[in-house]
């Protein structure tokens, strides 16, 4: 008799660890059917439903904003759509790219296309690395490109001169350096762009191939376009085009550690290592509301009210927010073509959003 209480005390403790097991991860285990959000509700996932319906509200009067989704214990707890973009519509999320292209790197390594972050950039581009070169640049490697510290000048001051050339690769490595490299932090997509030839170098496939094969696929996400340059390589860190839902995924794939569904697609020590500080300006809120902001490679890190959060953010409110402690994700995707000082008027406007409206509605 005390041998079957034993075991069904033992079964019973098995069936509570598998339960909890299935309510961390809600996709499921099986890694074989495709990755799908699970649609819930507000009140289920521990979110006030009168409160949240107000915070959509006031999303709806933010003329430019295009969707708004939140994922709360890995599950749709709300979405809305704007200005008549519908929920298959494929959004350019502009620099939210690059913390796509952060996993591909890690990738990347794991599997041994590239063999270490301080490898040299110019040993991927030999034909580029001639006599008049300065010679600093001999410096710059793989890890001053995933936390932009290369030396370049903001891109304010140089992002349009690419486009005009006929090897963007080239003309980014003869830009000229306003900081030894490593010094300083200087936010510059043409950075990532590197990485985007490096990668396709480095693997024999083109970065969009090596992403559909090792991330997209596993995270049963559909890229709907991918802006080339003349040379075939894809935009690195920029011009990416996906739903919100699948936005989403990246975001939830951090959350996890790099694993899915039972699934390991990026490592766990390489998201551990993106997702830590990389720059001294922690104490500057550059985003209004965000605080204590700084970088880690190719994601943005800071405090939302009183959670830590990691970010994916594109020109004019293009966001991936994570924040582990409410075990939440909020995605938004706005309008793009618009000049610098609106898009930081929109970034700041959607923090605006989350931090007095929907970060109030959690309950739990």
């Amino acid at each position: 008799m005390l041998v079957r209480i034993h075991w069904r005390t033992i079964t019973a403790a098995l069936v509570t660890l598998l339960v909890l097991s299935c309510q961390s991860d809600p996709a499921g285990p099986d890694p074989d059917v495709p990755f799908e959000w699970e649609v819930s509700s507000p009140q289920a996932e521990g979110l006030d439903s009168n409160a949240l319906a107000q915070a959509l509200d006031s999303a709806g009067r933010l003329a430019f904003l295009h969707s708004i989704l939140i994922i709360r214990h890995g599950r749709l707890a709300a979405e809305e759509y704007f200005q008549g973009f519908p929920s298959d519509y494929g959004h350019n999320v502009k620099s939210v790219s690059k913390s796509f292209l952060s996993a591909l790197v890690g990738i990347a390594l794991e599997k041994g296309y590239l063999k270490s972050l301080d490898r040299k950039v110019l040993d991927y581009f030999p034909e580029l690395n001639t006599a008049d070169l300065d010679p600093r640049k001999q410096q710059i490697t793989l890890r001053h490109l995933l936390t932009m510290r290369a030396g370049y000048d903001t891109e304010r001051n140089n992002y349009s001169q690419i486009f005009s050339t006929s090897n963007w690769v080239e003309t980014i490595l003869n830009f000229p350096l306003t900081y030894d490299p490593g010094e300083q932090f200087s936010y510059n997509t043409c950075q990532t762009h590197l990485l985007s030839a490096i990668l396709m170098r480095a693997t024999g496939m083109s970065t969009r191939e090596f992403a559909e094969r090792y991330l997209f696929e596993p995270l049963n996400i559909s890229i709907r376009s991918w802006a080339v340059d003349v040379q075939g390589y894809h935009f690195g860190g920029n011009n990416m085009y996906f739903t919100a839902r699948d936005m989403a995924k990246l975001g939830y794939l951090y959350l996890k550690r790099g694993k899915v569904r039972g699934r390991r697609i990026v490592p766990y020590d390489w998201v551990k290592a993106s997702l830590k500080n990389r720059i001294s300006s922690a104490s500057t809120s550059w985003w209004g509301l965000l605080n204590d902001v700084n970088y880690g490679y190719l994601w943005w890190l800071g405090e939302l009210g009183e959670y830590e959060c990691f970010l994916a953010v594109g020109h004019g409110g293009q966001f991936v927010i994570t924040i582990p402690g409410l075990d939440m994700i909020v995605v938004t995707t706005s309008e793009s073509p618009v000049g610098w000082d609106t898009s930081d008027q929109q970034i700041r406007s959607v923090l605006e959003l989350v931090s007095y409206s929907i970060l109030p509605a959690v309950i739990d």
